[in-house]
């Protein structure tokens, strides 16, 4: 892997994780948010610095060059990221129709209870 995608690997990756922490002590998000971020930044900050281990697995599965194999493993990992987020958004969806389903129903009954001279 050339030097100069070495030194912009690590320098983005080491931006990132500071970034994330950073946040993270402000709590401006919850640390299982953070956490793929602060692993993914650490695993390519170890890459930039060990370039061996890219260039054997590269080898080892068959890709012509270790940087191909560095962006296979970030478009990896961001798909796999935007699938748990999708999962977790549909949860939330689900929870809040539940929550809307709900309240309408309190409501419905709350205004079925009312004496008739009082309702609309």
């Amino acid at each position: 892997m050339p030097i100069i995608l070495r030194i912009l690997l690590f320098i983005s990756s080491f931006l990132s994780f500071l970034f994330v922490t950073r946040r993270l002590k402000k709590s401006e998000v919850k640390l299982h948010d953070t956490t793929f971020w602060i692993i993914l930044s650490v695993v390519f900050v170890l890459l930039s610095l060990f370039p061996g281990i890219v260039i054997r697995l590269a080898g080892l599965i068959g890709i012509q060059s270790p940087i191909n194999l560095v962006f296979l493993i970030i478009i990896f990992c961001l798909l796999a990221h935007c699938f748990i987020q999708s999962l977790r958004f549909s949860a939330l969806e689900d929870k809040f129709e539940r929550f809307v389903e709900e309240d309408a129903l309190r409501e419905q009954n709350k205004h079925d209870d009312m004496p008739s001279d009082k309702k609309h």
